[in-house]
């Protein structure tokens, strides 16, 4: 049986990908915070649910479509959810592919803190400049 965090991450991971973004928004703390690291575009901290969809659409106005996920492993703990996923980008004719882990902290049953790591940093950065 799957822990209740772990079911959380899939309904998440459910959401964004069945184009259910005020379904996504919803499973987020109204004060979330997201963390994406490097120097792209998209990197920094976005803060409460209007920063959170603020940085989703920043980011898809700077691809040629949304992006493909493929979802390997949703995983949880007392406190914490993950997604292990693969990601895929077209921006400009140019590709991107990386293993990408999501960490988040859950509180009351919503995720009120994200963490995103790509495999590649560097070239995740290099995609986005």
């Amino acid at each position: 049986m799957q822990h209740p965090n772990a079911l959380l991450m899939r309904k998440v991971d459910e959401a964004l990908l069945g184009g259910d973004f005020p379904g996504f928004l919803a499973l987020h703390t109204e004060d979330v915070v997201m963390h994406v690291p490097g120097h792209s575009p998209v990197a920094g901290d976005h803060v409460g649910r209007d920063g959170l969809a603020a940085a989703f659409q920043h980011e898809l106005s700077l691809l040629d479509a949304p992006p493909e996920m493929v979802i390997l492993d949703d995983l949880g703990s007392e406190d914490h959810a993950v997604a292990v996923m693969i990601q895929r980008m077209r921006r400009s004719g140019r590709s991107y592919e990386g293993l990408q882990v999501v960490l988040a902290r859950v509180r009351d049953g919503q995720l009120a803190e994200v963490w995103f790591r790509p495999e590649d940093q560097d070239a995740f950065d290099r995609f986005f400049a």
